[in-house]
C-alpha cells in the first residue's frame, strides 16, 4: 500500500511526533511512505531524526512541489489545523484521486475546518491536542487498524 501523508506549518507541536508514530506505523505493514510537507515541517524532521531510524526509505518533497508531479497512492493522510492545512488536503485529494484522511487538531474545535473537509468528501477526524500526541496517536491507530488495514 502506498501512503502520502500531508504536512503543513509545525507550528503545534504534536505534528512532528505524531507524523514520526504514523510513519513507524506504516512502515511496519510494509507501507511505502511519502511525504508532502512545508519545508520548516521537513528540516524539523530531520531534525527529530537525525539518523534516520524512522524515516529511512521515505519520500520527501516540498508541498508545493507534490502538485506538480502525481505519483499513484492508495491513501492521503492529512494533518490539518489551520485553512491552508485545508486547502492543500483537498487539492491533494482531487489532484491524485486517492482515499484521503484529514486529521483536525488543535486546542479547540474548529467546526469550520471539519466541515468544509467532509463537505468535500474527506474522511474527517477531530482531535483535541497541542502539545500532548497521544489524543492523536490513538485516533490513528483507530484510523489504520479500522480502516486501512481492515482489507
Amino acid at each position: 500500500m502506498r501512503v502520502l501523508i500531508l504536512l503543513g506549518c509545525p507550528e503545534p507541536p504534536v505534528l512532528i511526533p505524531s507524523f514520526i508514530y504514523l510513519t513507524n506505523m506504516l512502515k511496519k505493514k510494509d507501507c511505502k511512505v511519502f511525504v508532502s510537507a512545508n519545508p520548516a515541517a521537513l528540516k524539523l524532521v530531520e531534525t527529530a531524526d537525525p539518523e534516520k531510524l524512522y524515516i529511512k526509505n521515505v519520500g520527501f518533497q516540498e508541498i508545493d512541489e507534490g502538485l506538480k508531479e502525481v505519483f499513484e497512492v492508495d491513501y492521503i493522510i492529512s494533518f490539518v489545523h489551520n485553512d491552508a492545512g485545508v486547502s492543500y488536503t483537498i487539492t491533494y485529494m482531487h489532484k491524485y484521486k486517492a482515499k484521503t484522511i484529514g486529521i483536525v487538531f488543535g486546542k479547540k474545535m474548529r467546526e469550520d475546518l471539519v466541515n468544509t473537509l467532509k463537505e468535500n468528501n474527506v474522511e474527517t477526524y477531530f482531535v483535541r491536542a497541542f502539545h500532548n500526541p497521544i489524543p492523536i496517536v490513538v485516533t490513528l491507530k483507530r484510523i489504520l487498524e479500522n480502516i486501512i488495514f481492515e482489507k
